[in-house]
Order: C-alpha cells, then sequence, then structure tokens
C-alpha cells in the first residue's frame, strides 16, 4: 500500500510541475451607430416674386434670369429623391380682393440644374401635386438650382394661353412650395 501510495504521490506532484498556464478572457463590445444624415438648404432664392410691369412680360413671359433662381444643396448618407410641391394643389391666392386666383400648373415653369440632374434645362409646368425633380447618391453639400420663370406658355404642361389672353384682375398672387428630401 504504501508503494501505491507513493506512486500516487508522484503522479500527484509531476503532474503540478507541468501543469499548464491559465488564461484569462475579456470581452469588449464594439458598436457602430449609423445615424442617417438628411439636410436640404435652401441657400438663396427663397423668396421669389415675379412682378408683371410691361405689356411685353404679359403677352410673353417673365423668363428666367438669376433674380428668379432659388439654389440649394443637399448632404445625405443615403440616395434620395428630391420633390417638390405647391402648398395649394390648384392655385394661386390674390392677397387683397382673397377670392382672385392664378392657376399654378399653367403659369408657373421651372428647370432644374446640378449635380447629376437627368432631366437638366428641360422646362416643365409647376405640377399641382408632388412632383419629383431629382434623385441622387449619396454624397455631401450637391448643389442644384431651381430656374422659375413665369406667364410661361407652350412648355409640357403649361397654358397655351399668355396672361394677358387670361385676363386676371391685378393682385399679388402668393404660393408656399414645399421642397422635400426623402430617403431611397
Amino acid at each position: 500500500m504504501r508503494k501505491l501510495l507513493l506512486g500516487f504521490s508522484m503522479l500527484l506532484i509531476g503532474q503540478l510541475g507541468f501543469g499548464q498556464t491559465v488564461s484569462d478572457n475579456a470581452v469588449i463590445p464594439v458598436s457602430v451607430t449609423l445615424n442617417s444624415i438628411l439636410r436640404l438648404t435652401v441657400t438663396s432664392g427663397g423668396n421669389i416674386q415675379f412682378v408683371f410691369t410691361t405689356i411685353d412680360h404679359y403677352t410673353n413671359r417673365i423668363a428666367n434670369s438669376t433674380r428668379y433662381d432659388t439654389e440649394f444643396t443637399i448632404s445625405s448618407s443615403r440616395d434620395y429623391t428630391v420633390t417638390m410641391v405647391p402648398d395649394n394643389a390648384t392655385h394661386f391666392t390674390g392677397l387683397e380682393a382673397g377670392t382672385s386666383t392664378v392657376f399654378v400648373n399653367e403659369n408657373i415653369g421651372y428647370s432644374l440644374t446640378g449635380q447629376g440632374v437627368s432631366s437638366a434645362g428641360a422646362l416643365r409646368g409647376l405640377d399641382a401635386t408632388e412632383d419629383i425633380i431629382d434623385a441622387g447618391t449619396a454624397g455631401a453639400n450637391k448643389q442644384y438650382t431651381i430656374h422659375w420663370e413665369c406667364g410661361t406658355s407652350g412648355a409640357l404642361s403649361m397654358n397655351a394661353n399668355s396672361l394677358l389672353d387670361e385676363s386676371y384682375p391685378a393682385d399679388v398672387y402668393v404660393q408656399n412650395i414645399f421642397l422635400t428630401l426623402i430617403p431611397n
């Protein structure tokens, strides 16, 4: 029995002498939070005012110039769509009389230029419902310009008659136009 006990002790001491080192683990949680960045900023032309002062304006139109441009920038972390819609879908309302109206989609035209605009420079009538004016890819400070015209005739979906033919009463007609940036 002594030999057995001695053998067992030697085996135990030998095992302790060749023991393995103990390792320790630590867990470090790492997370990444990606927030959608959607920023549309009107940088100039936030208040467009067409003033008809000559018969030529009534007969032909007030064509675009830099005075009638709205410039805006978009910064987006995702692909996006820009839409434009008038506050009142059918008409501009006169401030003085309150009952006089000028139709939205017949008398206001615009074209869009900017980075990657597919229909750059194409004149179109302001749509009475939501109009997709552009779709773009993610990026920072992409610049766009809306070139406005008034009394424009003959353009896509616009009035064939001049404002002189329409014989609207003298008044200041107003309308809010909303630009909306939507992630794709």
